[in-house]
């Protein structure tokens, strides 16, 4: 019954790891494509400045997460009708908030640029960025109306609609995007995109999934493990903003809005290798290593090593083609304004050599620890704010591309100290894997060689 019952599982798992890379993959070329047109019809500075806008309304929707997808995955509850309305409530209250304190930052934004105190060099006095922002701000009131049914499909490892509704959004943004730059050329075509790929699946997700529609509810109950769950997940995500989006931050600061629109082109390409490793930690590792730790606790080291080892070769050996074939994929996909997002690309394709370790942090959150991740966070984010402007001070811009590589290392000691307490470090299988950054180093070198360039 036992090796029925994980043949079953690992089966869910294969299929689901299909799905979430296929659909990445396919989501990922579909959006390298239209990047490619659109980089050819506006001009670098627009992407700058969505850059940033697009930050802000990530920053306040992380800056009020409190994990309430991932409630529904862990949660012995999360097939509840009443948690789940609970969790969808709160969810809308969260989407106003967020739409509302978004208008106020671009109302604060545009004061601060009036009176002279930004550098007018820079993204942040660039004067379309307050209307931007402002418009964006209904993005997350749109998607506080998803269903629940998406996060229910996702712990039950069913990615096949999810994937299908994400490309689906995707592709109606990008048409959307398309027809409105064909008319203007402007950088309301981005924005008009983002939003009606948002509304395209809050809409889907209520008619494509199966499983109770959700309507407005109230359960103190539901309502008190959400938030007590949640707590950790707020400080977490605070905190995971300020990493993931950081760079942004500081060199807008920096940066001129061209030059942060080329970062942005080596920030997307690198990206949609990091997403699909996100993606398989999200989507399959959290809900595998959830199953596992309820049913079979005293298996949970050999599946993390098991979840593991695919997404360490696929980031190690990645990272060492990239490092070697960077400039020569920008300077193939994209003209000679964006040349520099080479050496940019090269520099940032080391860390998916830190990105592989997050199945950790999902270990963590299956096991009632998000605080660790908190820690381990908050350690990457005390660096980056030190070896940025460092790593700027030496080499410009270059070098503080570097500072924001550097900073992701001293994280690791504390990574392997918290997986030696909790009994899953392995060094035999940390260490197994390393060939293949070699691997890849030596195909990208070969490629170099054979003029590939």
């Amino acid at each position: 019954m036992i090796t029925n019952r994980f043949s079953e599982f690992k089966s869910r798992i294969v299929r689901a790891s299909s799905w979430a890379i296929g659909g990445h993959v396919l989501s990922q070329l579909i959006r390298l494509a239209s990047n490619m047109i659109m980089t050819r019809l506006l001009v670098p500075e627009m992407f700058g400045v969505i850059a940033i806008a697009n930050v802000f309304i990530l920053g306040l929707a992380m800056f009020s997460d409190l994990g309430l997808k991932q409630n529904i995955v862990q949660s012995s509850r999360g097939t509840n009708p009443v948690f789940l309305n609970t969790i969808w409530s709160i969810q809308i209250i969260r989407g106003f908030i967020i739409g509302t304190a978004a208008f106020s930052m671009a109302y604060g934004v545009y004061y601060v640029s009036q009176t002279g105190l930004i550098d007018s060099g820079n993204v942040y006095a660039d004067p379309v960025l307050p209307l931007v922002i402002a418009v964006l701000a209904f993005g997350p009131i749109i998607s506080g109306f998803e269903s629940t049914k998406l996060a229910t499909a996702n712990r039950n490892i069913s990615l096949g609609k999810i994937t299908i509704i994400e490309v689906l959004a995707q592709l109606a943004g990008i048409v959307l995007m398309l027809a409105w730059v064909y008319q203007e050329r402007s950088i309301w075509a981005l924005v008009a995109g983002s939003l009606f790929s948002v509304l395209t699946k809050t809409c889907l997700s209520h008619l494509m999934l199966q499983g109770e529609s959700n309507r407005l509810q109230w359960d103190k109950n539901s309502l008190r493990e959400a938030f007590h769950f949640g707590k950790w997940i707020f400080l977490s995500s605070i905190l995971g903003f300020l990493i993931n989006s950081g760079d942004k931050l500081l060199f807008g600061a920096i940066f001129s809005s061209e030059l942060l629109g080329i970062y942005s082109i080596a920030a997307l390409m690198i990206g949609a290798m990091q997403g699909v490793i996100f993606k398989l930690i999200s989507t399959v590792a959290f809900p595998a290593l959830g199953e596992v730790n309820r049913l079979q606790p005293e298996r949970i080291k050999s599946i993390y090593y098991k979840i593991r080892q695919p997404i360490d070769i696929l980031c190690l050996f990645a990272a060492g083609f990239l490092f070697m074939q960077g400039g020569a994929i920008i300077n193939l996909l994209y003209d000679d304004r964006y040349s520099e997002a080479g050496i940019m690309l090269e520099i940032l394709s080391l860390g998916l050599l830190i990105i592989r370790f997050g199945v950790a942090g999902q270990f963590y959150m299956v096991c009632g620890q998000p605080k660790i991740m908190s820690i381990l966070i908050a350690t990457r984010l005390c660096f980056m704010i030190m070896f940025i402007p460092l790593g700027f001070s030496i080499n410009q811009h270059i070098g503080a591309i570097w500072g924001l590589l550097f900073a992701g290392f001293p994280g690791l000691l504390l990574s392997f100290y918290y997986k030696k307490k909790f009994g899953i470090l392995d060094m035999r299988n940390e260490l197994r894997v390393l060939p293949a950054f070699a691997a890849g180093v030596v195909i990208g070198f070969a490629l170099q060689n054979i003029g590939f360039n």
